[in-house]
């Protein structure tokens, strides 16, 4: 397989690695394997990838809305089959809600606007039976804390008032006191709460054991990136034993990645567990000063095994308190998928006009080959889609080919996954479009993830 530089867009000189003069090789030639993942995100939260019911004045879903949403259905199991895509990452549960009949949490607001509507059919259940009628994989996305997207205090409303407009059996509704608010006053399920833990285990059981899906899935929304305002925390952490806030955060979602590990393992039938975590797990050590690392953020976030790239950067360990590592070391987790939804050449201009190098994709994607390969764990890579035809080298529409071209230098990158389907389907963004074609050419068989 002959390897060659890549230029950085509009440039003429070719693509580094981090802080080196190393170029970042790719394959010649983009070679089509015979079994890998081909995914894609279908995001329901703030209906980013499905519509939204229509109701009448008396609030009820007008006719024909129905049959208009599952010909949507349709036509995204018809865009993943042009693609040549075979799995489907459905985001079934957005926020402490469900698209799918459940016992446990509320029809969610994104069909019809209305939390705790009946959309009229089983929204999920009749997509995963089209998916598994055309081939397609389905993978069970969930958000396992996020109860509410508003800011309660720009609202006016208090956090007991804007419960009560929840479903009336919304589990954040029904346990307020389970609840506690992010920074941004927004409601988030505790994650110091056991009884939260239980809750979102099972809810994840229900859907595993109601439908054929292959996976659950967690994305990259642990501890929230604003932060949470918990004014019991620090009495909560005594009482759990620790001294430090963040060991004790991680302890928290540890307490949680473990127990649906383990509920898991019980069923009679293999399900998947997949988390596709922030791509930057810790930066390496090396990349901090003395100084850096005499303060507690710089001694969390660094590590001697991190990923090379700026270390001002956020990290899942230090920023979201989501141990990835320990999660795919213990073998809790089956699959990670890391969003690196980085450019190749990724920096920005500084306060003195200076350009600085953040991260790049080929050193996150070195990285999390490296971390897999240690623990055993099987890697798909998140990839941005979303971006094709933004700011810097997303113009570039060679982009995304080339990222799964430099995937190919690894024998365990078994697959990628999109973000997000409705990027699969815009016809407003040109560079976007060229990237898609590109795709076409280079994916031309339907195969499986085996």
């Amino acid at each position: 397989m002959k390897l060659v530089p890549i230029k950085i867009f509009g440039r003429d000189t070719n693509i580094k690695h981090f802080n080196s003069d190393k170029d970042v090789l790719i394959p010649e030639k983009y070679v089509e394997k015979d079994s890998e993942l081909r995914g894609v995100w279908v995001s329901t939260v703030a209906n980013i990838d499905v519509p939204k019911m229509e109701l009448d004045e008396n609030g009820n879903i007008k006719a024909g809305e129905v049959e208009k949403y599952k010909e949507y259905l349709d036509s995204i199991i018809a865009t993943l089959k042009e693609y040549h895509l075979n799995t489907a990452v459905f985001q079934v549960r957005p926020v402490n809600d469900a698209l799918y009949e459940s016992k446990m949490n509320p029809w969610s607001s994104v069909l019809t606007g209305k939390e705790g509507l009946n959309p009229g059919f089983d929204v999920f259940g009749y997509f995963m039976e089209k998916a598994v009628k055309n081939g397609i994989s389905v993978h069970a996305w969930i958000n396992p804390y996020r109860a509410g997207r508003v800011n309660i205090v720009e609202k006016g409303m208090t956090r007991d008032e804007f419960l009560s407009t929840l479903g009336e059996n919304n589990f954040a509704r029904l346990h307020p006191e389970c609840t506690i608010l992010t920074k941004d006053n927004k409601i988030l399920l505790d994650p110091a709460n056991e009884v939260v833990r239980e809750f979102v285990s099972d809810s994840i059981i229900e859907v595993a054991t109601k439908y054929p899906v292959k996976a659950v899935h967690i994305d990259d929304y642990f501890y929230p990136y604003e932060d949470i305002a918990d004014p019991d925390e620090e009495e909560k952490m005594k009482k759990a034993g620790f001294t430090k806030v963040s060991d004790f955060r991680r302890n928290n979602v540890d307490l949680m990645i473990e127990l649906i590990h383990n509920k898991l393992s019980k069923l009679d039938h293999k399900v998947e567990f997949g988390i596709s975590p922030f791509g930057i797990y810790r930066t390496k050590r090396d990349n901090y000063s003395k100084e850096d690392l005499e303060t507690l953020k710089g001694q969390e976030a660094s590590w001697e095994y991190g990923s090379n790239n700026h270390k001002g950067c956020l990290t899942n360990y230090a920023g979201l308190y989501a141990d990835i590592y320990k999660w795919m070391e213990k073998g809790w987790i089956d699959y990670v998928a890391p969003q690196d939804y980085f450019d190749m050449e990724n920096s920005k201009i500084n306060d003195k006009g200076e350009e600085v190098c953040l991260v790049k994709y080929a050193d996150l994607v070195d990285w999390w080959s490296w971390a897999a390969k240690k623990t055993k764990c099987k890697l798909y890579i998140g990839q941005a889609m979303y971006r094709m035809g933004g700011d810097n080298f997303w113009k570039n529409p060679y982009e995304i080919s080339n990222q799964l071209k430099y995937n190919q230098n690894f024998d365990n990158v078994s697959g990628t996954i999109f973000f997000t389907y409705r990027d699969m389907v815009r016809s407003d963004n040109e560079v976007l479009k060229e990237a898609r074609d590109i795709l076409k050419t280079m994916w031309t068989k339907d195969i499986q993830d085996k």
